[in-house]
């Protein structure tokens, strides 16, 4: 994805807060989130420092609004493929692998851990709310099992494959696709029941 800098006319906040926010993104997913800084994003969009700060308020907002852009991304691929489900129109295991994609494509993971070290705690904020939102729409649908335990396994285990899944699989002797295997198999066992189609 190409990031073209704004033109010098005068833009709104609006737009000027989104091309920010599409330059942090791009730069999480081809350079990584220690790369996400006030003045490569600024440099990306032909704006000054002082500009983002003036929209954000410190690296921390950026980072902050990045995230919660990321949850919403992540939270409607995750809440589609549940809908899917219900209607009838897909499986459990599609949900699943909603999940796993989500974090990868978004690169999710990498700004979950790189917030988290760097011990910026409050920007998880929106990832946390989207994962109660799950779990209360899972709920709301009349899931009785324990969909709590079993988003907590499989967040843990997306987040976990976004980082490092390719190397840790390939260590164990595994192709990739078997973290996924593992997080079915323990669903099902959370579940104490074999995934419903």
């Amino acid at each position: 994805m190409s990031i073209k800098p704004l033109e010098r006319r005068r833009v709104s906040p609006e737009e000027s807060r989104a091309a920010a926010l599409a330059a942090a993104r791009d730069l999480l997913t081809r350079e990584g989130a220690a790369a996400v800084t006030l003045q490569a994003v600024a440099a990306r969009v032909g704006r000054t420092h002082a500009n983002l700060l003036h929209h954000f308020g410190s690296a921390a907002g950026l980072q902050r609004a990045l995230a919660e852009e990321i949850a919403r991304t992540v939270s409607s691929s995750i809440e589609s493929a549940i809908e899917q489900r219900r209607r009838g129109e897909g499986s459990e295991r599609q949900v699943i692998d909603a999940m796993f994609e989500a974090f990868r494509r978004e690169g999710a993971g990498e700004l979950i851990g790189w917030v988290a070290l760097t011990r910026q705690r409050e920007a998880l904020e929106p990832v946390i709310a989207t994962i109660e939102r799950i779990i209360r729409v899972m709920r709301a649908a009349g899931d009785v099992r324990p969909v709590d335990r079993m988003t907590l396994s499989l967040t843990l285990l997306a987040i976990g494959d976004s980082l490092a899944g390719e190397e840790i699989a390939r260590a164990c002797g595994l192709d990739r696709s078997a973290i996924r295997e593992v997080a079915v198999a323990q669903i099902e066992g959370l579940a104490g029941a074999p995934l419903r189609d």
